[in-house]
């Protein structure tokens, strides 16, 4: 295992998380996103891996950090801190993942896939509170814009099945919308 943040009592926590993970991993792909989901939930103090440095959110757009990238590539840890108004485009994604928010609430917009207009509609909308979990398979399964709809600062941790070097670039599969 290899952590990223390294310091005080927040490198225990983010170790134990990882082998979760890693033992997720291990499962059949078809329920990998549940499962580490599960691996999400059994960790109650998921916001303590977020040193307070990186807590201050970016006014030009939700802040990502990475926390732990798995040394063998299948999986990266990241933090998203959000304030108020900010929110994702609408999007799918090249690989799996699941997300856990830690603290504040978040909103999730989720749509279908329209394959006969070539679009993503508006299905529901779910209001996420600290503790709560969501999670899906690659593709057009799971197409959804997150964002804070509160009045302070939010913070979610992500599991995506990536390596840590493409996050940015590999991650969000953005989808029209209508």
């Amino acid at each position: 295992m290899q952590c990223i943040k390294e310091s005080g009592r927040a490198a225990p926590m983010l170790a134990a998380l990882a082998g979760d993970i890693e033992q997720a991993c291990r499962g059949a792909p078809a329920d990998l996103p549940a499962a580490v989901e599960r691996a999400l939930c059994r960790h109650a103090a998921l916001a303590s891996l977020v040193p307070p440095a990186q807590r201050a959110g970016n006014p030009a757009g939700y802040a990502r950090h990475l926390l732990y990238a798995d040394p063998l590539g299948r999986f990266s840890v990241v933090a998203l801190v959000w304030l108020p108004g900010q929110r994702t485009p609408v999007h799918a994604h090249y690989t799996w993942c699941a997300y856990r928010v830690a603290e504040g609430a978040l909103r999730e917009d989720r749509y279908r896939w329209n394959p006969q207009r070539g679009e993503a509609e508006l299905a529901e909308t779910v209001g996420r509170t600290a503790g709560q979990t969501g999670c899906g398979h690659a593709g057009y399964e799971q197409i959804h814009r997150l964002g804070n709809a509160g009045q302070g600062p939010a913070l979610s941790i992500h599991v995506y099945g990536i390596d840590a070097e493409r996050v940015a670039t590999h991650v969000n599969r953005l989808a029209a919308a209508a």
